[in-house]
């Protein structure tokens, strides 16, 4: 029997469907599906996994943090532990009734370290599969494919690789690296900061340069001084329309010299000048993992992570191809005819039909790959079929695919000098010639910015007087998720498949907050501890070295053990730097915690004349009590005697520990009352805003919505016990009202069903 071992059950299942013919049958051995089958070859049978068979952990004696030397933690020898008992003793039974084995996990370094796993508990209760014991690195067959579609498994099987032990080993000094430096380095500042147990403050050595990025943008926002500046508008009569006009000083920096500017301005203005210009915008290159999270977070609102996960659904679903790839160049074996000719029959992707009208010539990117293509559609299915972010990330992936075919946009932009008295205006406009691409890449479009036809010599009388506009410099934008990752590609931080990770730990750790990302003053305050006192952390330097030493071990250029030997005598260095600075770095970090609970000042201390020391109002903080509840409180309170007329008695509750809480105003600028949060459960969901002021409007109407909703479950629950006790049908459910308002469309099949669904080629 050959024994086909694959990272999920999905593709286990989908691969038996295939190379069956649909014949496979299913069963499970300690709740593991598994599926045979018989062809001309023999028996066959497919097992799915569920990621990594075996983690890496510390051995015994080394879990008390406070007992366990930070150096004997770096140098302790790492042993493996299962990490679904279930999966490694089922893939053990099955294992001893093979007589071949292949690997067929996903194609990159996570998924050889898997397979490398999984090898490793096959061997260990049938040794007969492979000619030698791993250490000597005996040749195994991998089934190598980038989609879950007939044509590509069929093809992966008819031509077997090998297992590539420098690739999964190259995993597995990553593994093992992460682990030391991330005990290690959370410990330390743990233990520096008085951090235990489910409070303490993670540290990582890709997560805390990553986060550097974002505080260092933040810090030049800060740091901004605004500069006042002053604009200058006119607006002038036309047989078409009124049009408003722009001073050709784009800003003047003297109030004065914008008040010349104004008083000079004559009317009738004379156009001086028309130029126009074509400007061609080339299609875009095929996507690879950085450029579909940008994507997906500039035009979806979709964050990485989660941008991520919803790829990894559609690849297991066979829908798109392998979502973590480098590559920006379709390799020559993709039948781009085939595939465009099945999209364009659908009527969402019709206007690329004429695509098939001359030979297809896709964009090329910079970056070229043999381990998996860009990512593309590997089927033609009707969006409907998927249900909400799916659809919209399948649709991204087909119109980015079908656009890397198409011709340029073309857009034409037209400049008019327009002069006033002593005074020169300028208009311009923009239209589309040609949408080229932007016709089914319909993101990237612009909407057109049209203005009167003007010929030189026209006269134009001013239509009403100018004016001026006071402005002043803005601080430079936070950077978003999307741009994140393309620094963090740019920097060596982390790989294609763990970068939306990072982003996330950093929301989960409470270090970053809203999106784009904004750093937590605990977040900033890391950044600073590390940055004046172990700066190596706070740099990407060090992460990007070890990012290439692992590429070298891919290569076969290196070893496992050498890589890691050389990472732990860096951790040791940094260890030592920070174990000398701790009390510093603990206290600078203290401070960012305790400014992270004040919400903003109290407007009854403030009132009452009550200020603190250095002379400003008295804040409210959050306050954290027993059993995870918490509340907030003045700090102006007089815990010694509180009945004290110089003590502030203004306290609430607040959401638990289950719930993250960030100021969005010091001050409600609805109420003006009291601060107002942003609310959010920990984990997926939607976050909400708590005003701290129950009178505010926003909590009134709050209140009356969530009455309306109880008092309407009320009354369904009272009709359908009504209709029981009359023997009659219960009323049906209501379900979430469609976006058109009336009736509800019915359910949309789900994803499976879509396969049904997929746009057929004409015989």
């Amino acid at each position: 029997m050959r024994l086909i071992i694959t990272e999920k059950n999905n593709s286990a299942r989908k691969i038996a469907e295939i190379l069956s013919g649909g014949d496979a049958k299913s069963d499970a051995t300690y709740k593991v599906p598994f599926y045979t089958w018989s062809d001309s070859e023999g028996d066959q049978m497919t097992v799915g996994l569920k990621g990594h068979v075996m983690g890496v952990a510390f051995p015994d004696g080394y879990s008390n943090w406070q007992e366990t030397d930070l150096h004997e933690l770096i140098d302790a020898e790492l042993v493996p532990e299962p990490t679904d008992k279930n999966v490694v003793k089922a893939v053990r039974k099955l294992a001893k009734e093979a007589d071949a084995i292949v690997i067929a996990t996903d194609f990159d370094r996570e998924g050889e370290l898997i397979g490398l796993e999984a090898l490793q508990q096959v061997l260990d209760v049938n040794p007969s599969v492979a000619e030698a014991e791993i250490r000597d690195r005996p040749p195994v067959a991998r089934a190598r494919y980038s989609a879950l579609t007939k044509e590509e498994i069929e093809r992966a099987f008819s031509n077997l690789d090998q297992l590539s032990y420098d690739l999964a080993y190259a995993g597995s000094a990553r593994q093992d690296i992460d682990l030391i430096w991330g005990a290690t380095l959370t410990r330390a500042v743990s233990l520096a900061s008085r951090r235990f147990g489910s409070n303490f403050l993670s540290v990582g050595r890709v997560q805390s340069p990553t986060l550097a990025l974002i505080v260092e943008r933040e810090l030049e926002r800060r740091a901004h001084v605004p500069k006042p500046f002053w604009e200058l508008f006119a607006n002038f009569a036309h047989p078409d329309g009124s049009f408003e006009a722009h001073h050709t000083t784009d800003k003047f920096w003297e109030k004065a010299e914008a008040d010349a500017a104004l008083a000079g301005t004559k009317s009738p203005g004379v156009v001086k000048e028309v130029s126009s210009r074509r400007n061609t915008r080339k299609p875009p290159t095929p996507l690879n993992t950085t450029a579909f999270t940008t994507d997906a977070s500039s035009r979806l609102g979709i964050t990485p992570a989660a941008a991520m996960r919803i790829a990894e659904d559609l690849y297991m679903d066979g829908f798109i191809s392998y979502p973590r790839t480098d590559n920006t160049v379709y390799p020559a074996s993709l039948n781009t005819t085939e595939l465009v000719t099945s999209l364009v029959r659908i009527p969402e992707f019709e206007a690329a039909k004429g695509l098939l009208d001359k030979p297809l010539q896709a964009t090329r990117g910079k970056k070229e790959t043999t381990d998996h293509p860009p990512i593309y559609p590997t089927q033609a299915v009707y969006p409907g079929a998927l249900e909400g972010p799916k659809r919209r990330v399948y649709e991204l992936v087909v119109r980015r695919f079908l656009a890397t075919f198409s011709d340029p946009m073309i857009t034409e932009s037209t400049r008019a000098d327009i002069e006033a008295g002593s005074e020169t205006y300028f208009v311009r406009g923009s239209v589309v010639v040609d949408p080229g691409y932007a016709g089914i890449y319909t993101y990237a479009r612009s909407s057109d910015e049209e203005i009167p036809a003007l010929v030189e010599g026209q006269s134009l009388d001013l239509d009403g007087d100018p004016w001026i506009v006071d402005k002043e410099t803005q601080p430079p934008s936070r950077i978003s998720q999307g741009k994140l990752i393309e620094l963090m590609e740019e920097r060596g931080l982390g790989t294609k498949a763990t970068r939306a990770d990072i982003i996330q730990k950093l929301y989960d750790r409470g270090y970053v907050f809203s999106n784009p990302p904004e750093p937590s003053e605990t977040g900033i305050a890391m950044y600073k501890a590390f940055h004046d006192y172990v700066p190596r952390m706070a740099t990407p330097e060090m992460t990007a070295e070890l990012e290439h030493d692992m590429d070298k071990i891919a290569a076969g250029e290196t070893s496992k053990d050498e890589v890691v030997r050389i990472s732990r005598e860096m951790l040791h260095e940094t260890t030592t730097e920070l174990e000398s600075k701790k009390d510093d770095l603990a206290k600078q970090i203290w401070a960012g915690m305790d400014e992270d609970k004040f919400l903003g000042p109290c407007k009854v201390c403030e009132e009452a004349g009550r200020r603190r020391e250095n002379g400003e109002p008295n804040r409210l903080r959050i306050i954290d009590l027993k059993g995870g509840k918490r509340m907030y409180g003045c700090e102006g309170w007089n815990r010694d005697d509180p009945e004290s007329p110089d003590s502030c008695r203004v306290s609430g509750p607040l959401p638990g520990r289950f719930f993250e809480l960030w100021r969005l105003e010091e001050r409600c600028s609805v109420c003006g009352e009291r601060p107002r949060l942003t609310v959010k459960k920990r984990g997926p969901g939607r976050a909400w805003k708590l005003c701290l002021n129950d009178d505010c409007p926003t909590m009134v109407e709050m209140r009356e919505k969530r009455a309306e909703r109880e008092a309407a479950n009320e009354a369904r629950k009272a009709a359908k016990e009504a209709a029981e006790e009359n023997g009659e049908t219960p009323p049906e459910e209501p379900g979430p009202p469609s976006k058109g308002g009336g009736r509800r469309r019915p359910k949309r099949p789900a994803p499976t069903t879509a396969r049904t669904k997929r746009a057929r080629s004409k015989t």
